[in-house]
């Protein structure tokens, strides 16, 4: 009962901490509360002044807290804040890599490897000398997250070090800047059995056939092979054609080699797990091809799975579809790879697999083999695809599966649709109908245009797009229908048409009731150039529906009559997508500069990273230092990797 009071009085305290107002009144506060017992409220006050401009006075009790052995939270919630204020705690700690305390000269070390400023490296250099041997470790990591010659040279001469983790510091220092050592110094590294795995990391940064060969031997040895894949993981590239067949020689005698590169694909070890896709990509061996779907986490790893379930051919597609049921249990990203592969690889062979999967009761595989069908250029695959239109979530894929087969089977896809367009009507039999017809859709169109559901009177517009002698007749009626739904798929159609045609529809568009209207007619005002619709665009980028706004401005940019003032106010708009499509817009003029450089303190990082990118090639010298201020403090780590690209791309251009 005591555990459950002390839970609900954390609760309170952080939800009380959470309603406070920012900004300096609230230090004292925020610091005392990097004190508290719930891990939840200190890490809250950590990001609460971590986000606050330093001040001396605040840089100096955060320092204080470092000292104070009694409270781990607090000493670890204060270096959090220290390594988030960027540059100004640069003094603070370089003085404190001289403290007594080795805690504290640790702590010195940690913070300014977070900080990534060059000027700390002399500091840092000097404290591989101290006489602690955390903080000589410290000091190494730090070093290898600052970077620059200085750091580079000093972590290759530890490469020498009789000290092993200053060795292991050293490598993988080196392996995260991408900075290769010659090897003569690295090859007796990769046999150390304390070094092998940092030092094979370093070796996939060796762009040279020497290093490929040593780590296709490697594959081949119990001792080293997942070191090897460590290697091949971090080189971040694909194994040219001449490796991967030495590769193959190398592994056909490994017995256990399927089991090996499971396990590989299964690891947590980002860099293995990668190392192992890339092999199975070059083993080319079928039955990995569940392991190789199940692997998926991300898109960098999803693309080189996808390219590995492709290569492996048809007898992939036919392991991938050998079990419903191991379809059915890959987690999300997994799947839609799966299926991507299966999309890719779809031949008549595999229809009835296809079939298969409509039928399974998963509404997710269901898709994939209605997507999958159409491009399995099999006749068999007609009617199973002329079922689907009797259910709403399928029926969109059956038509763009019918549309595809008829390239294959024109007369035999008409014949089985045009049941389905002669009794009560559904909206994706009449598109398809229209794209498969033609000009010949005409009656059907009427039908449907008049037609009592306004699904079906919304496929109509969409589908006058294929029967050009009605096209305009047919929108204009459209773009006067009671139901948004119809007006929206007429708006959506106009951008498609010649010019000629779309421009005159576009005046009503433009002043429709229904914002996704406007919207859509402010895209096509862009596509179709109508110049003569600029006054109208400007006047919606005032809109009270952000999303009309978005529009409005893209229009007038393919325009080429997004002025400054109009970029300027949009710069200034409350909602962060038009922030940051201004932003994006914007980049090839320096009126925006100043305002985002304001934004790199925005509360959203999807913002402040466009404002970086905009800094990183529109801006000069001026905004590097507050780039590299902004990413010291950056917290999040996809916003983090960004912000390092537009500081190397500044860095590199001034």
């Amino acid at each position: 009962m005591t555990l459950l009071q002390a839970d609900a009085d954390a609760e309170a305290r952080y939800r009380q901490l959470d309603a406070q107002a920012s900004g300096a009144p609230a230090i004292p506060g925020l610091l005392a509360a990097l004190h508290d017992e719930s891990w939840r409220v200190r890490r809250l006050a950590a990001e609460r002044l971590g986000a606050l401009q330093a001040t001396p006075e605040t840089v100096q009790q955060l320092v204080a807290m470092l000292g104070q052995r009694d409270d781990t939270g607090a000493r670890n919630a204060a270096a959090s804040v220290l390594a988030q204020l960027g540059i100004a705690v640069l003094p603070s700690m370089v003085t404190l890599l001289r403290h007594a305390d080795p805690d504290q000269r640790k702590f010195a070390a940690d913070i300014l490897g977070e900080l990534r400023r060059t000027e700390a490296v002399a500091s840092l250099v000097a404290a591989l000398d101290d006489g602690d041997a955390n903080v000589r470790t410290a000091a190494a990591e730090a070093l290898g997250r600052v970077g620059g010659p200085e750091a580079r040279r000093s972590l290759e001469k530890l490469l020498g070090s009789a000290d092993v983790m200053l060795r292991v510091c050293a490598l993988e220092g080196l392996s995260q800047l991408g900075l290769p050592v010659p090897l003569p110094a690295l090859v007796p590294l990769l046999n150390d059995p304390l070094t092998r795995r940092s030092a094979w990391r370093l070796l996939g940064h060796v762009n040279h056939p020497t290093a490929s060969m040593l780590t296709v031997r490697a594959l081949a040895t119990r001792e080293s092979r997942d070191a090897a894949l460590v290697s091949i993981g971090a080189s971040g590239t694909v194994l040219s054609p001449e490796t991967e067949g030495e590769l193959r020689v190398v592994l056909r005698p490994v017995g256990d080699v399927l089991t090996w590169l499971e396990a590989g694909l299964a690891s947590s070890e980002d860099e293995r797990h990668l190392g192992a896709l890339v092999v199975a990509r070059a083993l080319g061996e079928p039955k990995l091809a569940l392991s190789i779907a199940r692997s998926v986490r991300d898109g960098r790893d999803g693309e080189v799975a996808l390219q590995s379930l492709v290569r492996l051919g048809l007898p992939g597609a036919q392991a991938l579809l050998a079990s419903t049921e191991a379809l059915a249990d890959l987690p999300g990203e997994a799947r839609a790879v799966a299926g991507d592969a299966i999309v890719r690889l779809a031949e008549p062979s595999l229809c009835a697999s296809l079939v298969a999967l409509v039928d399974c009761g998963d509404p997710e595989l269901a898709e994939l083999g209605a997507r999958a069908l159409g491009r399995t250029r099999s006749r068999s695959a007609i009617a199973p695809l002329l079922r689907l239109f009797d259910d709403d979530a399928l029926a969109v894929h059956a038509w763009r599966s019918l549309v595809a087969l008829a390239q294959s089977w024109p007369e035999e896809v008409r014949a089985a649709l045009n049941p389905l367009v002669q009794g009560k009507l559904r909206p994706h039999a009449v598109r398809a109908w229209a794209e498969i017809m033609g000009p010949r859709a005409h009656e059907v169109l009427r039908r449907a245009l008049h037609d009592q559901g306004d699904a079906v009177r919304a496929a109509a517009a969409e589908g006058s797009l294929f029967t050009p002698k009605d096209t305009v007749a047919v929108l204009q009626s459209a773009l006067m229908d009671e139901s948004p739904l119809v007006r929206r798929s007429a708006a959506r159609t106009i951008g498609k048409l010649a010019p000629a045609e779309g421009r005159p529809l576009l005046g009503r568009a433009l002043i429709d009731a229904d914002a996704t209207v406007l919207s859509l007619a402010c895209v096509a005002a862009g596509e179709l150039t109508h110049v003569a619709a600029s006054e109208r665009l400007q006047e919606l980028t005032r809109h009270s529906d952000a999303a009309v706004v978005l529009s409005a401005l893209d229009g007038l940019a393919l325009m080429g009559r997004l002025s400054d003032e109009l970029l300027l106010r949009a710069a200034g708009h409350s909602d962060a997508e038009v922030l940051k499509l201004a932003f994006s817009l914007g980049a090839d003029r320096a009126l925006l500069i100043n305002r985002a450089l304001a934004m790199l303190e925005h509360a959203r990082w999807d913002v402040r990273v466009a404002a970086a990118r905009l800094l990183a090639v529109a801006a000069g010298r001026e905004a590097l230092a507050p780039l590299q201020d902004a990413l010291a403090k950056e917290s999040d780590p996809v916003a983090r990797e960004l912000l390092q690209q537009a500081v190397a791309t500044l860095s590199r251009r001034v």
